[in-house]
């Protein structure tokens, strides 16, 4: 196998991972490796366990790390279970009548198919503020200002190659998206907004030029 194959099949070393994942998943290693290490030598300067012997101290280093462990798991599943609370809450909210013509949308729960156009299924320069965007579905994003943008079961979200041509789907060019939430939709966008994806805490960006 390459070796580059190698890397991408270990899943630290994804280049799609947010900036904020990258740090809980260092800081999350630092803390259970340094912790075990640095109470197996507290044990080992005690007067009690360091006459017991290396076992006892190793014994001490790898239950504080299980102990550090399991911490920061209840951690990451309360920050889920809220996440996901906040997922359902926003779909218990009723759906709008979505008017695909206009210029802009606000405070509106939209599914992705109601956007649809009778001809080109393009929106460009538009405004959304506020709104869910609802699948299953796809949609595809080029270009735009996407500001505090959130994505909720959507995969992973796919860097086009340059010059690709899609059809039949929903495109969002150079449009203003603020405080919005996407929610169980496959993305497709450009190579730059790609980049830009990869700061959304949470979303995995797939297909990045290197």
């Amino acid at each position: 196998m390459p070796k580059h194959h190698f890397w991408q099949s270990i899943s630290i070393f994804e280049s799609g991972l947010s900036a904020a994942e990258w740090l809980w998943r260092i800081i999350t290693i630092v803390f259970i490796g340094g912790g075990g290490l640095g109470s197996a030598f507290l044990a080992k300067a005690d007067p009690i366990l360091g006459a017991l012997g290396p076992l006892y101290w190793v014994i001490v280093g790898v239950l504080v790390s299980f102990a550090i462990a399991l911490i920061f798991f209840l951690v990451k599943s309360a920050i889920l279970k809220q996440s996901e609370a906040d997922l359902n809450r926003a779909l218990a909210v009723p759906r709008n009548f979505v008017n695909p013509l206009s210029e802009s949308f606000k405070d509106a729960v939209i599914p992705v198919e109601e956007l649809r156009l009778p001809k080109v299924q393009l929106h460009e320069n538009k405004h959304f503020k506020r709104c869910t965007f609802v699948g299953p579905a796809a949609i595809a994003i080029i270009g735009g200002n996407y500001i505090r943008t959130g994505f909720a079961d959507c995969g992973d979200i796919v860097a086009l190659p340059e010059n690709s041509n899609l059809t039949g789907i929903v495109v969002l060019k150079n449009c203003t998206v603020e405080d919005c939430q996407f929610v169980r939709t496959s993305i497709f966008t450009d190579q730059g907004s790609a980049r830009g994806f990869t700061e959304v805490p949470g979303a995995s960006v797939r297909g990045l030029n290197v």
